[in-house]
């Protein structure tokens, strides 16, 4: 299944690359093609399930941003996100899932020039790192796992300038759907492009 969703991913972004390559063709002329650079930050609230075992964090992610077209990028995203400890039962046992997101997607803005409204679509790799703190004969004792799951997501944003403004939801896993979603919210800024 693993290999069955890379191949389609490789294949739409083949797609797209072919299509940018036309519409260049077609008109005669290059469109202006750069890659910007900056920093998103967020606010992540886990939903359903995960609510149970996670609970709100924040996270920072670098990404850059190639121009395909008038109106469609491509996006890489890299970060870090933290989560505080969710206290079951008693209070007596914490856990947090901190995850690690690499994330490869597109951007489609509704006006030209990369500005306004856009919608975007990530997929990648989480590496989710769980820890759970129990207490063993009144002492409290951390148990980590490390797992790299299949995530993807779809988000909504507004481009104004070097700033941008988003409300993304993403499954961390794709194998577990509902047992991991996370809605994030936050503010943008680029800062630099060649």
């Amino acid at each position: 299944m693993k290999t069955f969703i890379a191949t389609v991913a490789a294949g739409c972004l083949l797609f797209v690359a072919g299509a940018a390559r036309a519409e260049r063709q077609q008109h005669g002329r290059f469109l202006k093609h750069d890659i910007s650079i900056g920093v998103d930050t967020d606010v992540g609230i886990p939903l359903g399930n995960y609510s149970d075992v996670n609970n709100v964090g924040a996270g920072v992610m670098l990404n850059a941003e190639y121009q395909l077209l008038e109106m469609l990028g491509a996006t890489m995203r890299v970060g870090f996100e933290g989560h505080m400890n969710r206290s079951l039962g008693t209070s007596t046992t914490d856990m947090h899932v901190h995850a690690i997101p690499v994330l490869l997607g597109t951007k489609y803005y509704m006006t030209s020039n990369h500005q306004g409204l856009f919608g975007a679509f990530e997929f990648g790799i989480f590496d989710l790192m769980s820890s759970v703190t129990t207490p063993v004969r009144g002492v409290p004792t951390t148990t980590t796992s490390n797992d790299v799951k299949f995530g993807m997501g779809a988000g909504l944003g507004f481009q104004q300038d070097r700033w941008n403004a988003r409300v993304n939801i993403h499954t961390q896993d794709v194998g577990n759907f509902s047992d991991a979603v996370v809605l994030t919210a936050g503010v943008g800024y680029q800062f630099g492009a060649f």
